[in-house]
């Protein structure tokens, strides 16, 4: 393999595209916990009806009626992860709202989740076409890369999530659904002859909380899944930590070149 032939010349890993939403955003909307009295989820968000168990304004033990909430809470999340191979997400990550304080979350099923959706592969395929449409042949005959044209047609793809039919029930739509933050790199990039060899790594941040937009969307709001969650996340009573969720896809992209 020949070395890096792109133009300008550029160091690698690079990074190519990155969101305007930034990773570890602390002060996200939906990062915010412990911020509200029982007063202002009763009348401003209309929040009355939490539990089938229990009343968590009024019960008297809150460590008691955190875990009744949080036991109810994986129970509905049931109903949106059903099917498929990555079911168990959000169980899993409800429990880590419980006890994970905050702590960061990754998991190699949502890693393989990522690499095997639709969107992303969607995604990895118009990168690969961007690449043979950035190139060029110089006055020596060896192809090179134009970077600049390269960057801007990368920040117009569609980025991956998981947002189709299936996701409704898999665990993704209910634990992750959109992302918040995206970052991709170019790691490595090698031609020989008209044949290219390119590795492409994918950061991607999403935050398992709620905002009160979220909550203030009465198609949301009539789940009660989404008030339980609300309430162990927003209360002053509980202030349970939202937190960070990553996933990292690497994705290596062969092709060829026409001259």
């Amino acid at each position: 393999m020949t070395d890096n032939l792109l133009s300008p010349a550029i160091k690698l890993p690079c990074l190519l595209f990155a969101t305007q939403h930034k990773m570890d955003d602390y002060g996200a909307p939906d990062m915010l916990y412990g911020d509200l009295s029982a007063e202002v989820m009763r009348q401003q968000y209309h929040l009355r009806d939490i539990s089938t168990h229990i009343d968590p304004f009024t019960h008297p033990n809150r460590e008691e009626s955190a875990r009744i909430l949080f036991d109810e809470f994986r129970d509905l999340s049931d109903m949106f992860s059903f099917y498929g191979d990555y079911k168990s997400l959000a169980r899993t990550m409800i429990t880590h709202m419980q006890y994970g304080n905050g702590a960061v979350f990754s998991d190699p099923l949502l890693d393989q989740a990522m690499a095997e959706h639709s969107s992303m592969k969607q995604a990895v395929e118009l990168i690969n076409t961007i690449f043979k449409k950035c190139s060029n042949v110089s006055k020596d005959g060896k192809i090179k890369i134009d970077f600049d044209k390269l960057l801007k047609l990368i920040n117009q793809i569609r980025l991956p999530k998981f947002n189709n039919t299936l996701d409704r029930f898999n665990s993704l739509g209910i634990t992750v659904h959109d992302i918040w933050a995206t970052h991709i790199f170019l790691d490595s990039f090698a031609i020989k002859n008209s044949s290219y060899s390119v590795k492409i790594r994918f950061k991607f941040q999403d935050h398992f909380g709620l905002d009160t937009t979220d909550i203030s969307n009465a198609f949301y709001r009539n789940f009660r899944i989404f008030r339980i969650w609300f309430v162990l996340q927003r209360w002053e009573g509980y202030g349970f930590h939202p937190f960070f969720t990553e996933i990292n896809s690497i994705v290596k992209i062969q092709g060829s070149f026409k001259k």
